[in-house]
């Protein structure tokens, strides 16, 4: 649900570019639904729903925690992709526009949002 953090927005630009020959291989890596259409769902079939959403602001010591950051779990279906020199150039494509959109704070670091939306629902 961090479609629109500019640190996702960043990769899915940068894999899409032609150059990469990627194409659409992260296609569907943030489907969920919305918060309405879960509700929607499970709150017919419960006797007890509730959600709410939680905004994590991770303090990250540079750009390159940012890109270290979604390495493993975002960037891997591309990665999984790319030579080790292509890694190596599309994670800097990347760097390159994440230090373009996150200030560096006062202390040094950057503020990485990071969205969770959580859910119960209960029968009884």
């Amino acid at each position: 649900m961090n479609r629109e953090e500019p640190l996702f927005r960043a990769i899915e630009d940068v894999a899409s570019d032609p150059k990469w020959g990627i194409g659409r291989v992260g296609a569907g890596v943030d489907n969920t639904l919305s918060p309405e259409e879960y509700y929607d769902l499970l709150s017919g079939c419960s006797s007890d729903f509730q959600m709410w959403e939680t905004v994590y602001c991770h303090a990250l010591p540079s750009h390159q925690a940012l890109v270290d950051w979604v390495r493993g779990s975002r960037l891997r279906p591309y990665l999984d992709t790319l030579d080790k020199e292509g890694k190596a150039a599309f994670e800097n494509d990347i760097l390159r526009r994440v230090e373009e959109e996150y200030p560096i704070r006062k202390d040094g670091c950057t503020l990485l949002h990071f969205r969770r939306f959580f859910f119960v629902a209960a029968r009884q």
